[in-house]
């Protein structure tokens, strides 16, 4: 009888990383793509002044997660996304009046939300698989 030797090897770690490796490009072109949608967004619908919304945006992946977060820390941008007054549920619905850095007077009713975080996503959704199709097959 032939004497017959075997010797596994496991490959595991370098399935995980590679796994990881991965998932962390499928996230960061993401996170990238919807940052760029949303500073469109906030451009084309002329919600700049001073730049501070649109430069405020920003992604953060977490691969552990397997998500990527895009946001902003900037103080108004709630009321960009969402609306204010009449626009958005429960808001005011009566005018009020304001005055601008000039002195002058301004009666508004509040302003439309722009949705430019929510959109960046929902508007991207067959891009976003394609981009994960693509690294999978790649892989």
């Amino acid at each position: 009888m032939a004497n017959v030797s075997v010797e596994m090897q496991s490959h595991a770690d370098e399935i995980i990383t590679a796994k990881d490796e991965i998932i962390a490009r499928i996230l960061e072109t993401w996170g990238q793509i919807a940052e760029g949608e949303a500073i469109n967004i906030i451009t084309s619908e002329g919600r700049v002044d001073t730049g501070n919304l649109r430069n405020s945006i920003s992604h953060e992946s977490d691969i552990d997660a397997e998500t990527t977060y895009v946001g902003t820390n900037n103080e108004y941008a709630i009321y960009n996304e969402l609306g204010t007054g009449i626009y958005i549920e429960g808001g005011r619905q009566t005018p009020w009046m304001y005055k601008d850095d000039e002195g002058n007077v301004h009666i508004t009713r509040g302003m439309k939300g722009i949705h430019f975080l929510r959109d960046a996503i929902q508007n991207n959704l067959d891009t976003y698989q394609a981009i994960a199709d693509q690294e999978l097959r790649n892989s």
